[in-house]
Order: structure tokens, then C-alpha cells, then sequence
């Protein structure tokens, strides 16, 4: 084993969508959540969130999570995670846009805020947004879901963006010890003590017992150019973490999915070279990553020469047309996937179904 069988693929959404997350609710049952009518990744609405009651073969759309809003301003984009005692949580940030709020720039926007919605009825109803205190930052870059790190801890994930020059410099998970009603303090994932490297779309997962798993699309801060992505590990619910070590990936987005022992299936965005959403599968332990195979799971049918184009750093972000990859299993090396991509022109959700062979 060590690649991947395509065997269905189609559509969530199509309705401006970009930024996707899934929930497993049982084997048939999924529900998906995404920003829409928001000008793809520039994510100018709200959160909206289908369901699957067919394993995600055909998907029906339920409604808007947390809508954009106006007077003030305030757009969102939230990540789907289920928490012990089944209770569904969105959590994102909450972006307050300066004038009529139809354009935007990465780490430029006004302010925005850590926020989360929850679901007691698996997903059918959500509540209000509520605000996760933060002052290390006036922005933050939010990627990853908030995570039951086990022993009655949640963690939410966050990047801080402090000025242009120091997007990603520091990532942090704020730990609440009483289901999210209070966020006394916070954890340092990643910072280089250097100086040098940034760190973007933070993913971080359980593994039981405690023990989590951190990675992170890599750069050199100020021209944010690519770096291998870097890994991290905690042994005690995301209070500690280890140094940052490379993955051997030079991808954009990297998104682990645990499968026991010491193995990870993981998808990342390939924008350099031929285009597309890479999956690997790798051993890991404290010291290194062994990439055991590497498949393509979507052709975005484009190149990008890092040696020929005239934009670099974060000017190059606008021209990317497909991202933020993840996988949830749904049985025995049998894998369902969600990412967004510009198809005909539209940005959409595409799915695809897969099993490691």
C-alpha cells in the first residue's frame, strides 16, 4: 500500500465557496461546513454548512452558520470539529473590513476576532458567535478547528499577523479547561527564536493519551518564501511543544489525518511545478518524517515556475485557485476528502472519494 485509488468525485457547493471542513457524524452521515458568496478565498460572507446522509455522495445545503454582516462590516470563516459528548463546533475568525467591505488583503484587514459557534443537535441548529479574548494580536490567521485534546481541555488554534513583516510569527493554541466558557491562558506552538520563519496554516490533531501532533506551512518572514513545512509534538494536552523540525514536504497547506501507530495520511497543495493536491502517506516520531508514497489526488491542469514569475511572497497568494485540503476516514483504508478550487471560472467544494491501495 502506500498510494490511492480515485473512486467518485463531485461537488458540496458551488455557490462561491472556498475553505471547506468536515464532521463525521456516523458512517452515512456527514455534515460540511464553508464560506460562500465571498468571492471564493477572498471569503467576503459568511459560513455556510450541507449534509450527506449517504456517505457524501449527494449533499443538501442547510443554511447560513454565521452570516457576513454590516454597520460595522464583519465577515467570517469557521472550521467544523466535534468535541467529547458529541457537541459540533465552528471556529474561525470574525473579520471587521473597513468601508463597504468587497475587497481585502492578507493581514491587512482592519481586526478581526477569535470566534466559535456550537451545535448540540449534530449540526441542525447553531448558536450565537462567542468571542475568545485574545490581545497578542489586533489580527490572526485561523485555519485549524478547535480541538478536544482530551482530558477535558479544548485547544483553538491561531497564527498571529502583527504587521506585514511578521505574518505568521508566532502560533498559539488558547486552552479552555471548561468547554469553552473561559480561555485563561495560552500555549506557543511555533516561533523561531531567530526571527527568520513564519508559520501559516496551522493544523493540529490528537493522538490520544494527550499527545497532539502540529504542522505548519513554512516561510521566511518579510518575503514569505517557501520552506519545508515544519512538524511539532506535545506529550502533555498542548501545554508543551517540541521544536519545530522539517517534514521533508515543501508544500503549501499540509493537513495530517492520524491513522494509528506511528502513521499519517496527509494532503497538501502543490501550487509550484504541476499544480494540484497532493496525498502522502508517512511514518513520523520526534526526530523525523519517512515518506512511504505519493499520490495525485486532483490535477489543477496549471505550472508555476518559482524561477519565471514576476510576484513573490504574499503578492503570489491572489493567483492561487484551489486549497485548504483535508481527509476524514470513513473505513478500512477507504478515505473521504474536501477542498476548494476554481473549476469553469467558479469557486466551489469539490469531494473526492479514495482508498489507499
Amino acid at each position: 500500500m502506500n498510494k490511492i485509488d480515485i473512486m467518485d468525485s463531485g461537488h458540496i457547493s458551488r455557490d462561491d465557496a472556498a475553505f471547506p471542513t468536515l464532521v463525521k457524524i456516523d458512517n452515512d452521515e456527514l455534515i460540511c461546513g464553508y464560506t460562500a458568496k465571498g468571492k471564493g478565498p477572498d471569503a467576503l460572507g459568511g459560513t455556510d454548512w450541507s449534509r450527506s446522509v449517504d456517505g457524501g455522495a449527494t449533499w443538501i445545503h442547510e443554511g447560513t452558520l454565521l452570516p457576513r454582516t454590516g454597520n460595522p462590516v464583519s465577515v467570517n470563516s469557521l472550521r467544523l470539529s466535534q468535541v467529547s459528548g458529541g457537541t459540533i463546533l465552528a471556529y474561525g475568525g470574525r473579520d471587521y473590513l473597513e468601508g463597504d467591505g468587497e475587497s481585502r488583503s492578507f493581514g491587512k484587514d482592519l481586526k478581526n476576532e477569535p470566534v466559535f459557534c456550537s451545535s448540540v443537535d449534530l449540526g441542525k441548529t447553531w448558536s450565537e458567535a462567542s468571542v475568545i479574548p485574545a490581545d497578542l494580536s489586533l489580527k490572526f490567521e485561523i485555519s485549524n478547528p478547535i480541538v478536544d485534546a482530551g482530558n477535558g481541555t479544548w485547544l483553538a488554534p491561531a497564527a498571529t499577523l502583527p504587521d506585514s513583516q511578521r505574518l505568521g510569527e508566532r502560533v498559539v493554541v488558547f486552552r479552555s479547561a471548561d468547554r469553552g466558557r473561559t480561555w485563561p491562558d495560552y500555549s506557543t506552538v511555533f516561533y523561531d527564536n531567530e526571527k527568520k520563519k513564519g508559520f501559516f496554516e496551522q493544523k493540529i490533531i490528537s493522538l490520544g493519551s494527550g499527545r497532539l501532533l502540529a504542522v505548519a506551512w513554512t516561510v521566511t518572514l518579510e518575503d514569505y518564501g517557501d520552506l519545508e513545512n515544519h512538524f511539532s509534538l506535545s506529550d502533555d494536552y498542548g501545554r508543551t511543544w517540541s521544536a519545530a523540525i522539517p517534514t521533508g514536504i515543501k508544500g503549501q497547506t499540509l493537513s495530517p489525518l492520524y491513522l494509528g501507530g506511528e502513521r499519517l495520511l496527509l494532503l497538501s497543495n502543490r501550487r509550484y511545478g504541476n499544480q494540484g493536491v497532493v496525498c502522502y502517506f508517512a511514518h513520523f516520531n520526534r526526530d523525523e518524517w519517512r515518506i512511504d508514497g505519493e499520490s495525485l489526488l486532483w490535477d489543477a491542469h496549471g505550472n508555476r515556475d518559482t524561477e519565471s514569475e514576476d510576484k513573490s511572497g504574499i503578492e503570489a497568494f491572489d493567483d492561487f485557485a484551489f486549497g485548504l485540503p483535508s481527509a476524514i476516514q470513513l473505513g478500512d483504508n477507504l478515505y473521504y476528502s474536501v477542498h476548494w478550487c476554481k473549476e469553469d471560472g467558479i469557486f466551489g467544494i469539490r469531494w473526492t472519494k479514495f482508498r489507499e491501495v
